[in-house]
């Protein structure tokens, strides 16, 4: 019985770290391209406001 236990507590644990792991590395996936995003959107803007006030 008692190998059965340690077999169930690695268990779990193993898949508590890999649930674990696997959450924090999708929301820093997440952060990295909404920050790209946004900066992509920025710089977009950013040169729009330069070509507008060059125009005028």
């Amino acid at each position: 019985m008692n190998t059965f236990m340690a077999i169930m507590s690695q268990l779990f644990w193993g898949v508590t770290v890999g649930a674990l792991s696997s959450s924090f590395s999708f929301l820093a996936k997440s952060v990295i391209v909404v920050a790209g995003l946004g900066g992509a959107g920025w710089l977009g803007l950013k040169r729009r406001r330069n070509r507008r006030h060059d125009d005028d």
